[in-house]
């Protein structure tokens, strides 16, 4: 009898405890779930680098479209005159989507296919808008897209803007109270999928160091210093519709220093390395960029600073900040 007493209390412990668990269990998967979520800046979501050469739709303008804000950051940088969004939309349509954007204009009156001031302000100061993949037409081989617009305001105070098209659309109306975006989500580093929102997109790796390494110009041996490093950074570009790509032109730009370091010409090669500078990409390549920059083996320099490209056809140079150690 006193073993049976003791086996029932020793369940009633077990079931007791088995509670408990279950209970602080729930908890905190309530508290978890309740817990308030960290805004959402980045637009972007899982970008990855496109096949290239995809088949262009013809632009289509009939039949219907919906149009709907899925998300949406505000910019009001210190240092431009206007603030402006950068808006994910969702365009459904009974069709592939060749859309160019002189169907979407703004209450301000500002039609988003004559944005290029704007943008070029934000160039200047080594910001871009492709850090956040942002496009510039609306491209889909699908009925239904999503893709990220540029969106300027003049007014600085302005509390909304509202967005108008001429397809039949419903308008869209965008708060302004809150300006989340900041100078840095505009910003490229090392291994960012780059592009202009229109005909490529292209990844720079960090830079690694090739010394040593067999280099010749125009088929001769080429010959360096041994006062001075060359480092090399990997490029891998997509034409994504055909579209010729060359890079034209590289430089390294150190912060702390007046010194500009330009890319090594088409006429010198790498034994292990394919000089980009001057390839013509029309669908999927890599290749490298050359840099020799000083660097005295009794005291090796660390370069802190820019990578500048300039592509064929592009008025603005892209920055990449990148270090060469």
């Amino acid at each position: 009898m006193e073993n049976n007493k003791f086996n029932k209390s020793k369940l009633y412990l077990c079931i007791g405890i088995a509670i408990l668990i279950i209970a602080i269990s729930a908890f905190f998967i309530i508290q978890l779930n309740s817990k308030p979520t960290k805004p959402n800046n980045q637009l972007i979501g899982d970008v990855t680098m496109a096949e290239g050469s995809q088949n262009k739709p013809g632009e289509i303008t009939d039949g219907e479209y919906k149009i709907d804000l899925m998300n949406s950051v505000v910019f009001n940088l210190k240092d431009t005159d206007f603030k402006f969004v950068i808006a994910k939309i969702r365009v459904q349509s009974s069709n592939a989507i060749n859309l160019k954007l002189n169907h979407f204009t703004t209450s301000e009156g500002i039609a988003l296919d004559q944005v290029d001031s704007y943008i070029k302000t934000l160039e200047d100061k080594s910001l871009f808008l492709g850090k956040q993949n942002v496009w510039f037409e609306i491209l889909s081989n699908e009925p239904t897209t999503m893709v990220n617009i540029f969106i300027p305001v003049k007014d600085k105070n302005a509390k909304e803007i509202i967005l108008k098209n001429d397809l039949g659309a419903d308008e869209i109306t965008i708060n302004l109270s809150t300006a989340k975006g900041t100078a840095e989500m505009l910003q490229y580093k090392a291994d960012d999928i780059i592009t202009d929102g229109r005909t490529y997109q292209m990844t720079v790796s960090s830079a690694y160091p090739i010394t040593g390494d067999t280099m010749t110009q125009n088929g001769q041996e080429f010959l360096l210093p041994s006062t001075v490093e060359v480092y090399s950074f990997n490029i891998e570009a997509v034409s994504l519709w055909g579209d010729k790509i060359v890079i034209e032109e590289a430089q390294y730009i150190p912060t702390d220093s007046k010194e500009t370091f330009t890319a090594l010409d088409s006429s010198i090669q790498s034994m292990k390395y394919s000089n980009i500078i001057g390839k013509e990409i029309n669908e999927k390549d890599s290749g490298d960029l050359f840099f020799v920059a000083y660097s005295p083996i009794e005291s090796p320099v660390t370069y802190k600073g820019v990578l500048k490209l300039k592509v064929q056809g592009q008025d603005s140079w892209i920055t990449i900040n990148v270090d060469l150690n």
